[in-house]
């Protein structure tokens, strides 16, 4: 018997079963506010003026552009500018835009879940794998269980990996320095020690320093980049390693005058801050793994500040932002990123959660909506505006599982059922990712 195959070699059947049904929901998007549902726009690829879907975008094994323009391969993930936009390239040497999913795991769930659903982790790597790729995705994001997704070519995607720099340190932290954690919300990346503490703690990298299928390196996860942090490092007590380099730093900006600190104080402050930690940690990473992306530090709500982009210049490959709170892309700021960073940005974590009624008690910095179908729409409505913007070399959405009691985060149930209609949505932008970056390229290119 013959069967029917889609453009990604993915039996049909099997991709219908994924999907679930196909109804369309063409409403506008209502968003919790408060304890009011108000409307919110949202783009879709359907509404996109002289965009026609197709089929979806041929594709390397790794995900990128089986069409698109050939780099020189270098066999890992690299970075390149190339036609007025940012792009990441494939070890094949294509252009790629990473699509990918945070917390690709099993332990957001019962468990005996895998066992009666799957029958083995062998066989759920397999069959998420599979659902991923038949929805346009093509990396495991941040948190994700990578190593059952190595064993075979039908499990295998790219991946990425984190290591807690500072947040490790931070609790490993000799004594004499001070406390442990972070003390006054500053972060010990002064101390004599801490760039020691990165060479030792990067040995652990060579363990896939050459692995292709490696997209790249997260250092930490959100750290405390805080706008007032010259206030506080000057706040410590005086024997605090991070207090006497801080005090240094600003008596030679000062000289003999003395004065009331600035906003401008603050924010090269700041990027005195970061170049330290990101200069220690990219020196440790590339030390132990020079083949792959380093990925920053994930940045998040008021740390992400044009110092902080200045700052990971010359040390970080794509700078990542967890980036909430915004319906649309902002692209004029976004902008500013890019000229500050002299490179692209990857959104690392976002995402919007479906709640039972408004009283329905759910965590998280997501948007609360109505349905799996507007969280598609929402998903569309900031991609576009993403995949818009030359410099966005892709996203990471937030997450596989984590749903709840009256409350829907992740793109499978509690019992790993796929949210098939969420899906549906996610699939249509990301099966013609590629398409899409060539449509605004002529857009731009037109005006």
């Amino acid at each position: 018997m013959m069967t029917l195959m889609n453009s990604r070699g993915l039996p049909l059947l099997v991709v219908l079963l994924l999907l679930g049904p196909t109804a369309v929901d063409a409403e506008d998007v209502k968003v919790l506010k408060g304890r009011q549902w108000k409307t919110r726009k949202a783009r879709t690829v359907a509404e996109l003026d002289g965009f026609e879907s197709g089929p979806s975008d041929a594709r390397t094994p790794y995900g990128g552009s089986a069409t698109g323009s050939r780099a020189h391969g270098r066999r890992y993930f690299s970075r390149r500018k190339y036609a007025g936009r940012w792009w990441l390239v494939d070890p094949n040497g294509r252009p790629f835009l990473t699509v990918g999913l945070n917390s690709v795991h099993p332990r957001d769930f019962a468990a005996d879940a895998i066992p009666k659903r799957f029958g083995s982790s062998m066989a759920w790597a397999r069959a998420t794998a599979t659902l991923l790729r038949a929805n346009g995705f093509n990396t495991l994001g941040c948190w994700s269980d990578w190593r059952p997704f190595r064993k075979d070519d039908l499990s295998r995607m790219p991946y990425t990996r984190r290591w807690n720099f500072m947040a490790t340190y931070k609790q490993r932290r000799p004594k004499p320095n001070g406390p442990a954690g972070f003390p006054n919300e500053t972060m010990p990346v002064f101390d004599p020690q801490f760039e020691t503490f990165c060479a030792e703690h990067a040995k652990q990298l060579s363990e896939t320093a050459e692995d292709p299928w490696l997209l790249g390196h997260f250092s930490d996860n959100e750290l405390p980049f805080r706008p007032d942090a010259l206030d506080r490092y000057l706040a410590l007590r005086k024997a605090d390693p991070g207090r006497k380099a801080t005090a240094r730093w600003w008596h030679k900006r000062i000289g003999r005058n003395d004065r009331a600190i600035t906003t401008k104080d603050r924010d090269a402050f700041l990027e005195f801050l970061g170049r330290r930690y990101y200069s220690v940690v990219a020196k440790a990473i590339k030390t132990h793994d020079p083949n792959h992306l380093y990925l920053g530090s994930r940045i998040h709500g008021r740390t992400i500040r044009l110092p902080l982009f200045r700052a990971a210049r010359g040390h970080v490959d794509v700078m990542t932002v967890n980036y909430y709170h915004r319906w649309s892309a902002e692209r004029g700021r976004m902008t500013r990123w890019v000229e500050a960073f002299q490179g692209p940005f990857l959104v690392s974590e976002w995402y919007a959660q479906s709640v039972k009624s408004r009283k329905t008690s759910a965590t998280g910095a997501g948007f609360r909506v109505q349905t799996s179908a507007a969280r598609g729409r929402f998903y569309q409505n900031l991609a576009l505006g993403l995949l818009e913007h030359p410099g966005c070399v892709g996203w990471h959405w937030f997450k596989y599982g984590g749903d709840g009691e009256g409350f829907r985060k992740g793109i499978v149930s509690r019992t790993l059922k796929p949210h098939g209609e969420l899906l549906r949505r996610m699939g249509e932008l990301n099966q013609q990712v590629y398409s899409l970056a060539a449509h605004f390229a002529r857009e731009t290119a037109d005006r």
